[in-house]
């Protein structure tokens, strides 16, 4: 199949911006998540006839995966064209405001998933999130969503607000981890300076009692929440979480083990509100209770002295 494009027609396409992708093709809609009470997320089934099809630019990033038999087919995003053969399970990826033209070899069977790029903004931690184009690749993860929202569009199931936002949430991790653009991608898979992991231990041993959130941490060093767990992973070898639960617990043994003050009282200083989850978390981390860690550093303390005697009467 020939990238002869009507010049005119895609100029005019171009200059064209509509909020439904599905309003330049109504035809071609089988069925649509439409009056569903899901946020900044439609799911839809395109079925239509082979030939040439001409977009303009949207204001939802735009997921297709092909259902049917493979296609040949020539693409436009933006300024670029490719010629592709797109087989069943493929992904194509189309960023926010990018025109697009398509030319069909075989009859059309697409599922569509438009997802609003807020949702990008609110996984990323706030900042503006630019994806590539993808013209068609495998991906497993994408296929395997849209299957669950067409699941749930043709049985009429998971209506709640709550199951789109998930499905949402999954959508916009995963187009951030692999269709981000190289300059986001670089920073996000960049691990943590030294610099900037001793300013955040300093903060947090600064104030144990603090309920340190991802946000919060994230935002010493300038990073969105998702880009700052990858990178604090990779600094760091473990989660953020677990890292502040680390700083906690070393204190607490430190304490327990060089002072008598109550058990409680060391749980409110380094940020448990209650004994049990205190003494839970402490043996999760040490394999004893705090009262069994101040036991056995006592009898241990005790039997210094007497250790040293023997050791002084071997050497002579």
């Amino acid at each position: 199949m020939g990238d002869d494009i009507d010049a005119d027609r895609w100029s005019a396409t171009a200059a064209t911006e509509i909020g439904d992708p599905c309003e330049a093709l109504p035809q071609q809609v089988r069925s649509h998540s439409r009056g569903r009470p899901w946020r900044g997320l439609a799911v839809w089934h395109q079925v239509g006839p082979p030939g040439d099809l001409y977009i303009p630019r949207v204001s939802a990033h735009t997921i297709l995966v092909r259902r049917a038999s493979a296609t040949e087919l020539v693409q436009r995003q933006g300024a670029t064209i490719q010629h592709r053969h797109w087989q069943p399970g493929e992904a194509i990826v189309i960023p926010s405001g990018v025109p697009t033209f398509w030319r069909s070899g075989s009859a059309r069977d697409n599922i569509h998933i438009d997802l609003d790029p807020a949702w990008l903004q609110r996984v990323g931690g706030g900042g503006e999130a630019q994806l590539r184009s993808c013209f068609g690749q495998p991906d497993p993860v994408l296929s395997a969503l849209a299957a669950a929202l067409m699941a749930s569009l043709h049985t009429n199931a998971s209506l709640q607000p709550s199951f789109a936002d998930g499905m949402s949430l999954s959508l916009a991790a995963h187009l951030l981890e692999h269709y981000a653009q190289a300059d986001q991608r670089e920073r996000s898979s960049a691990t943590l300076s030294r610099r900037e992991l001793d300013r955040i231990t300093e903060l947090v041993q600064g104030d144990l009692q603090q309920r340190w959130s991802v946000r919060q941490l994230a935002d010493v060093v300038g990073l969105s929440c998702f880009h700052f767990c990858r990178s604090f992973k990779a600094a760091s070898g473990q989660s953020p979480h677990a890292y502040v639960t680390r700083l906690r617990m070393e204190e607490a043994l430190r304490l327990v083990r060089v002072t008598s003050r109550p058990l409680f009282d060391i749980a409110l200083d380094t940020g448990y509100s209650t004994a049990a989850h205190f003494s839970q978390t402490f043996r999760r981390h040490w394999g004893v209770t705090p009262r069994e860690a101040r036991m056995s550093h006592r009898a241990a303390s005790r039997l210094l002295p007497h250790e040293a005697d023997s050791r002084a009467r071997t050497r002579q």
